[in-house]
């Protein structure tokens, strides 16, 4: 080999080595989205839950970016019941629910899911709804219980009336009145030290990866296609938060090791790499309209990912022009006329 080749193979080791270096010890530190105490109506769900989402509705519903994208979300069939139980109560979700905490847990056949909800209800029409659709039952002697059926086979929804302006819904497995799954107390401080890390903002996610089953299914989308990659990952949080026109949101993964966080930090980097490449081929922009590659082109390059320790963040910014990009509706295919046949010249006759 050549001395000037020995140098560059010198060169790109050296690079290499002071590249992994600074990924493994120190890559940028991960921001907090908002950290703060947990909202109050968290303290009701138990603590060992191993997913909680909360939404601040009162607060998302002032937000100039969910509302401009409610305006381009198409208007869905109302559903039939959902249309009854707003005309027997007067409860409309998108004007009278303010807050709602929801604890899920892994339960068969169907997930156990608990909600505290916070708004505007009238008692009186819910307890009359709730006892025309089920039946009432009397727990601790003064506690009432109304059992609903579900639109999901094998289960049933429990409601309870807490206070004028909080009620508890909770979706089982059918006959199984008992009490919520439990889980360890250390389980539980883990989580509200998570939640603690996003309790600030209006809308946020927290999930124990190891709670997920490995047969889970979203429709017919196997959740395990995603989370087989992400052995290395022990928690994942997930918030928004509004910022004038836009909205932040960012995705953090909690790993075993600062090893597997490097690793996935470095992983996420080339597919970023790999995505702007995708989307700069002309052949794949056909694929999308005009101004939803580039809104998507826009997306994935200020994508900010950073690392701190065992932890590792996606963040990006969804601007109005990125929202209306993505929302653009496909051009109508254009009509094309058959060409006609060419006319046959007569032949002279003899």
């Amino acid at each position: 080999m050549k001395k000037p080749a020995i140098v560059i193979v010198c060169v790109g080791v050296v690079l290499l080595a002071a590249a992994g270096f600074y990924f493994l010890h120190s890559g940028r530190p991960a921001k907090n989205s908002m950290p703060g105490a947990a909202p109050t109506i968290l303290s009701l769900l138990p603590p060992q839950a191993p997913y909680v989402i909360y939404a601040d509705l009162e607060t998302l519903r002032s937000s100039a970016f969910l509302n401009r994208l409610v305006a381009l979300i198409p208007a869905p069939s109302e559903d039939p019941e959902y249309a009854e139980f707003v005309r027997a109560t007067g409860f409309d979700y998108s004007r009278d629910l303010d807050r709602v905490a929801i604890a899920i847990f892994p339960t068969t056949p169907v997930p156990t899911v608990l909600t505290f909800a916070e708004g505007r209800f009238d008692q009186q029409k819910i307890a009359a709804y709730a006892l025309r659709t089920g039946k009432a039952d009397v727990r601790d002697g003064f506690t009432t219980e109304y059992i609903l059926p579900s639109s999901v086979p094998g289960g049933e929804i429990s409601l309870q009336i807490i206070t004028a302006n909080r009620i508890m819904l909770i979706s089982r497995p059918s006959g199984n009145s008992g009490a919520t799954p439990k889980g360890s107390d250390t389980a539980g401080a883990e989580m509200a030290e998570r939640i603690n890390r996003v309790g600030g903002s209006p809308l946020f996610a927290v999930a124990r990866m190891d709670a997920v089953p490995k047969d889970a299914k979203i429709g017919t989308f196997r959740i395990d296609a995603i989370t087989s990659s992400m052995q290395g990952v022990k928690w994942l949080t997930l918030s928004a938060v509004p910022q004038g026109q836009d909205l932040r949101a960012a995705l953090e993964g909690e790993c075993d090791s600062s090893l597997d966080a490097t690793q996935l930090n470095l992983g996420l980097g080339g597919l970023r790499f790999m995505a702007r490449a995708f989307l700069s081929d002309p052949n794949t922009r056909k694929q999308f309209t005009p101004q939803g590659a580039d809104a998507l082109a826009k997306l994935v390059k200020q994508a900010d990912i950073s690392a701190s320790g065992k932890r590792v963040q996606l963040a990006v910014s969804l601007t109005p022009e990125i929202l209306d990009g993505l929302a653009a509706p496909t051009p109508a295919p254009k009509q094309t006329t058959p060409a006609k046949a060419p006319t046959a010249t007569p032949k002279p006759a003899h």
